[in-house]
């Protein structure tokens, strides 16, 4: 089965940035927990790697790209950040106190309605990011939501803001961008109302990158996290699936096209059917229906009955 080139050279480009960020030569969570237990500490690693042990078997990417941001981020800030309160920029553009990220490790959970990584890892990688980058660029003036196209004069400015000043807006945790203040085309009077922004740079701290890098560099097989072996008791990856299930989704990646003999499928276990997963490209290759095929998948594999139901109602499995 063709592998897609671009996904290939992302990958390669992502295993570099790890490399770089955090030391890493290879991005396996054997070396990130060891490297976590250097510089987070042996207590807050243990905590961490219980913690990613709660997430689905297919989103095991998120509590480990967020320790990987811990690990960069601690070793930039220092252990003193544990210990500190965290105060979040708010859409109302006030500095809200959340509480010291040791207090929020110990509880195990920030928001869980909204942990999609079954944790407080994915919230307190998002912490460290945005103090990082507050650190190293300042704090915000405003906040824009990711992915919405900054116009002129888009920023709500300060009240002592002039032409001439630079000054940084938030997009995403450690991300930033940059505006201009300038005068308002046509303006008359005094005051902030004169005035107009112009965006000028943008850019993602590399505390917040590696975590983005580390979810891409590891995506091409299933996660094991230390302590568990492929082939062994201890693999959570080796549990049998439903037969019926597993013939199902086959016949239906068949009869939409797969090749039966590349798939090699049925399947038994998790691991054979994440790894036909990966070899089809998905998620990224293959649109429209194989969507909801990959739901499917991932429904089968993360033991999710009512999604997986709803996932085969929508194929007509």
């Amino acid at each position: 089965m063709p592998t897609d080139p671009n996904l290939d050279r992302t990958r390669r480009f992502s295993v570099a940035e790890v490399k770089r960020i955090l030391g890493l030569a290879e991005p396996t969570t054997d070396r990130l927990f060891t490297r976590a237990r250097a510089v987070l500490g042996q207590d807050r690693a243990g905590s961490c790697l219980e913690l990613a042990r709660l997430a689905p078997l297919t989103r095991r990417h998120i509590p480990t790209s967020s320790i990987a941001s811990l690990v960069a981020g601690t070793a930039e800030l220092g252990p003193d950040w544990w210990t500190t309160s965290h105060q979040e920029f708010t859409p109302e553009r006030s500095w809200l106190p959340l509480g010291t990220p040791d207090a929020v490790l110990a509880a195990g959970h920030a928001d869980s309605e909204k942990e999609a990584g079954g944790s407080c890892l994915s919230d307190l990688g998002s912490w460290i990011a945005d103090d990082a980058a507050d650190r190293d660029w300042g704090r915000p003036v405003d906040r824009v939501a990711a992915g919405t196209p900054l116009v002129e004069g888009g920023v709500v400015l300060p009240p002592d803001a002039r032409p001439g000043d630079r000054l940084s807006v938030a997009f995403a945790p450690g991300g930033r961008i940059w505006v201009d203040v300038v005068e308002r085309d046509g303006a008359r009077g005094r005051g902030p109302g004169r005035f107009s922004t112009r965006p000028a740079e943008r850019r993602v701290h590399d505390v917040a990158e590696v975590r983005s890098a580390w979810a891409m560099a590891v995506s091409a097989a299933p996660i094991r996290l230390p302590g568990e072996t492929q082939g062994r008791a201890s693999d959570p990856y080796g549990a049998k699936l439903d037969p019926t299930d597993s013939r199902s989704l086959f016949e239906w990646a068949v009869a939409h096209g797969a090749n039966g003999r590349e798939l090699a499928g049925p399947w038994r276990t998790k691991d054979a059917l994440w790894t036909a997963r990966l070899r089809l490209g998905l998620p990224f290759s293959r649109p429209g229906a194989w969507v909801t095929f990959d739901e499917a998948v991932a429904a089968l594999i993360d033991d999710d009955g009512a999604e997986l139901s709803r996932a085969f109602a929508a194929l007509g499995c």
